[in-house]
């Protein structure tokens, strides 16, 4: 988050939205979104769950969802609102491309009274159905820091990593996941000795919100877990001078052997406490030999799906020869379809 503060584009949006845009704008610019949100809910019926949280807010903005999960739905969209006077949803077909999630229209064909001046249609096509609960509160982050009117009147969500783009999804994994009704369930499914594992997470998004997918709902748990947790993805990959090395040599004339790819950590995501505490792993590291996670990727130790255990992360060394600190650690680690990710606390 902290790049994502110096960003010029983000700086811009916080200051348009009239906070603090020198320090801690990303901070300073959810704020403001909650603000919002604990003013709507004081003058509301009592909301308990995030599904009717998402329908006092979608009023509030005037907003109002269309899901396609056929094309068939996509060309009943096009022709309601082509009838409703709003030629701009005649190119929905080539906006909602394969990168493209969703896309929001503001209607010109509409009084100020109005509950439906913005239209979020959402591609739930294919493998896109999981993202669909993230992607409904990611549009709902636009229109929450929204200056003005959409641009063209439209705006696209793609899988673009643009700094907007990473804010919306800060915003939506922030508001999306309401610590009012969030933090209390994941608080009693880490109250054990074991902490969040995989199971727990599951149990936490069927009390949570079914629709959220496991992935959204994982993040979501060790971003606001209190104690210190990493979750990493490990898989076959390349060290970053080795990755340089092979993109380099892709156009040579004559063969270069390649490197090979080894088991390694992909991916890295950990919450405040485990910065705080000195829990690290390097994205790129080599998994040990002696490792569980070795054992159970390339020896099929442990359980089918699923492998638990204790160690220490100074058998883990960077190439240089140094290690990491010395610390025990819980791991639970867990196959997906094509990747495996582990858990890891302190022990």
């Amino acid at each position: 988050m902290s790049k994502l503060n110096s960003e010029q584009d983000i700086l811009k949006i916080a200051a348009g939205l009239k906070v603090d845009w020198q320090q801690n704008a990303v901070q300073n610019i959810i704020a403001l979104c909650h603000e919002k949100i604990c003013r709507w809910l004081k003058g509301a019926v009592k909301v308990r769950s995030i599904e009717e949280l998402e329908a006092l807010v979608c009023q509030k903005v005037k907003l109002v969802f269309e899901e396609v999960r056929s094309d068939e739905d996509l060309n009943r969209i096009i022709r309601k609102y082509l009838a409703l006077g709003e030629p701009i949803f005649a190119t929905l077909k080539g906006d909602l491309d394969e990168n493209t999630f969703a896309t929001l229209i503001e209607r010109r064909k509409i009084d100020g009274n109005s509950n439906d001046r913005y239209v979020a249609v959402i591609d739930c096509r294919g493998n896109k159905a999981a993202r669909r609960f993230f992607t409904r509160w990611h549009e709902i982050a636009h229109l929450l820091t929204l200056q003005g009117q959409l641009e063209l009147p439209l705006h696209r969500s793609t899988s673009d990593r643009s700094p907007t783009e990473r804010l919306m999804d800060t915003i939506a994994g922030e508001i999306g996941f309401y610590h009012p009704f969030f933090e209390p369930i994941l608080r009693d499914e880490t109250n054990s000795p074991d902490g969040l594992t995989f199971g727990g997470v599951e149990r936490v998004r069927e009390r949570f919100c079914r629709a959220a997918s496991f992935q959204a709902t994982l993040n979501a748990c060790v971003n606001r877990l209190k104690s210190p947790i990493l979750l990493i993805e490990v898989g076959l990959g390349y060290k970053k001078e080795e990755e340089r090395q092979v993109h380099s040599t892709q156009g040579n004339l004559f063969p270069v052997a390649q490197p090979k790819k080894k088991l390694r950590v992909l991916n890295i995501v950990g919450n405040e406490a485990a910065r705080a505490s000195g829990l690290k792993i390097h994205k790129n590291m080599q998994i040990p030999a002696a490792s569980l996670l070795y054992r159970f990727i390339v020896e099929k130790a442990g359980a089918e799906n699923e492998i638990a255990g204790v160690e220490n992360l100074n058998t883990w060394q960077h190439s240089n020869g140094a290690s990491l600190t010395n610390i025990r650690v819980r791991i639970h680690a867990r196959r997906f379809e094509q990747t495996v990710r582990a858990l890891i606390s302190p022990a």
